[in-house]
């Protein structure tokens, strides 16, 4: 449609790597570091609790080691998910800063199309894309201009 392929590539979805690497980055950063208070805080009170309720119970040691073994594979368990968790945040950054990059980058190619004096270009955006009312809107605007330079 449009000339457009609507299929993507891998490497089409970094159309504006600057602007999406820095969406991704910040959107990571800001999962890493509520992340990582999460861990931290579950650990201090399991810790607190383990420490009153394991050491101060009269288990014996191995079952006492086996509990903070658990403990253990517990916080190991947050942590691979939590990987996982941010790695999907990082694919999902991509793909919704594509959503934007990818019409902005149509818009531009438009405008220095206009610029060189090709008043029959228009903006065309997949439909599921974002800005399609803007789209639109600059298509009647160009429209517009191109009616009124046609009549001088």
């Amino acid at each position: 449609m449009y000339g457009i392929d609507p299929r993507r590539k891998v490497r089409n979805f970094l159309i504006n790597p600057k602007y999406q690497l820095r969406y991704v980055l910040w959107t990571t950063l800001i999962g890493l570091v509520l992340i990582l208070v999460d861990t931290l805080v579950f650990y201090y009170f399991t810790k607190e609790n383990y420490k009153l309720l394991v050491d101060m119970s009269p288990m014996e040691d191995n079952v006492k080691l086996q509990l903070y073994h658990e403990l253990h594979m517990i916080l190991g368990y947050l942590s691979m998910f939590s990987i996982v968790f941010l790695a999907s945040t990082a694919l999902l950054g991509i793909i919704i800063s594509h959503r934007t990059a990818g019409p902005l980058y149509r818009f531009r190619q438009v405008f220095l199309q206009i610029q060189k004096g090709d008043v029959s270009a228009r903006i065309h955006l997949r439909p599921k894309d974002d800005f399609l009312d803007v789209a639109e809107e600059c298509n009647k605007a160009i429209d517009f201009i191109s009616k009124k330079t046609t009549r001088l």
